[in-house]
């Protein structure tokens, strides 16, 4: 499996891509425009987006790719709020780009989707909706893509709408339980899960 970094201009938060079969793209957390014009070079279809949670700074980019034909997936909670002020737009002072959600995650259960089996864990704490998706391609390697959950030495803010820093440390230990493997965070660089436990605070 492919996994392709789309980093933000400005202010903004990671994307990636996924690409099994060398054609179709899941794609978590299209924040902007970039991420588009990404996928039209690299001659890419989005099939899918993902979102971990609703926040305007990885939304942003998700109208356009529905328009392309992907569809829209996310937790059941997160659906719940977008279109809300616990987006943020409205904090932020941009204008929203309204688009559907297709189908929604059920907690812990697994979808296969472009050849890449795909687990959304709840893990609220940043937002009431937001999920990590460990993700599983076809050769057994797993990858795991936190949002705004977990970073590389930090965690996400508790302070938006429908944060609670009680859920978010009850996340971090749900995390923490996991085997190693390579992490995929909304902001900054990558990391691991083994690094995350020995180092970041927030993990102990």
């Amino acid at each position: 499996m492919q996994i392709i970094t789309i980093y933000p201009r400005g202010f903004g938060a990671n994307a990636y891509a996924l690409i099994e079969d060398g054609q179709n793209a899941i794609v978590i957390d299209p924040s902007g425009s970039k991420v588009e014009n990404e996928l039209n070079e690299r001659r890419l279809t989005p099939a899918y987006v993902l979102l971990t949670h609703c926040h305007f700074d990885h939304v942003g980019g998700v109208a356009a790719l529905q328009k392309k034909g992907a569809k829209v997936l996310c937790s059941a909670k997160t659906k719940a709020l977008i279109g809300t002020s616990a987006d943020l737009f409205d904090m932020a002072g941009i204008p929203r780009v309204p688009f559907s959600v297709d189908g929604v995650f059920e907690e812990n259960k697994e979808k296969t989707l472009c050849g890449i089996r795909i687990q959304a864990i709840p893990t609220p704490g940043h937002t009431a909706g937001s999920v990590c998706y460990l993700v599983t391609d076809k050769d057994g390697g797993r990858y795991l893509f936190t949002g705004d959950t977990l970073f590389a030495g930090s965690i996400g803010r508790t302070d938006f709408p429908t944060g609670n820093i009680g859920e978010l440390r009850a996340s971090l230990k749900k995390l923490s339980a996991l085997d190693d493997m390579p992490v995929y965070p909304g902001h900054n660089e990558e990391t691991t899960l083994e690094y995350e436990r020995k180092n970041n605070p927030f993990m102990e």
